[in-house]
């Protein structure tokens, strides 16, 4: 206990435990992403003579949802994330808390760059994901991981981005994911200081680069199994 209260002691700590979390948390998105894609690539991508058995994205995307789940170093990994997303939400409300009692603001901006909006709103776009996250976990997560109630991932999946009120949700979660990528990517790598400051321009357009790629991909998974 005295560790983690340790971990927001200081503005110093806070800053540079919300740079770790979610610079992993962005390294998540990667690995995430890689297998959700499955969901839209063409039969013909998983011969059979290479898979075995799994032929086809059905069983492609089963076969690999059913991997994630029972081994063993994979769920290590999902309970660190669980606990740096935990952290990272924290962490955000104390310094916003902080920021509010301080100078009466909405969100402190973590870096002397330019404004921007979605650099002035981190606070309305992290609450925006955050019940995004929620409604995802319990749509899917809970229903295939916890609960066991759901055995097709890929039949709930297709089934669930059929509804027209769920790919809204999701467009605009993703979309506030991405603006929150673009200036966060480039924050936390200022906070750790990692980086001269001849390089922080190079990683504005990665940053950048990076939240509009994995904002393009997650959003257009949806959209593609809702007008199939």
């Amino acid at each position: 206990m005295a560790f983690i209260k340790g971990l927001f002691k200081t503005s110093v700590r806070r800053k540079n435990l919300m740079a770790v979390t979610g610079l992993f948390t962005a390294f998540f998105l990667i690995i995430h992403l890689l297998g959700n894609l499955i969901l839209i690539l063409p039969d013909s991508f998983f011969p059979i003579e290479f898979w075995g058995n799994v032929a086809n994205q059905h069983d492609m995307y089963n076969a690999y949802s059913h991997f994630l789940v029972h081994f063993w170093p994979i769920t290590i990994v999902a309970y660190v994330l669980y606990i740096g997303l935990a952290l990272h939400v924290i962490d955000a409300l104390i310094i916003t808390l902080t920021n509010w009692k301080a100078h009466g603001e909405k969100y402190i901006k973590t870096d002397n760059s330019t404004s921007t909006w979605h650099s002035r709103n981190m606070g309305i776009l992290g609450s925006i994901i955050g019940i995004f996250i929620v409604i995802h976990m319990g749509q899917f997560w809970l229903q295939y991981k916890v609960l066991g109630t759901e055995h097709d991932l890929y039949e709930l999946v297709v089934g669930t981005f059929k509804q027209t009120w769920v790919v809204i949700v999701y467009e605009i979660g993703i979309i506030s994911l991405g603006f929150h990528l673009a200036h966060g990517i480039l924050s936390a790598h200022r906070s750790l200081g990692v980086y001269p400051a001849s390089i922080m321009n190079v990683m504005k357009y990665i940053g950048l680069c990076f939240a509009i790629l994995m904002a393009f991909l997650y959003g257009i998974i949806p959209l593609i199994i809702y007008f199939q």
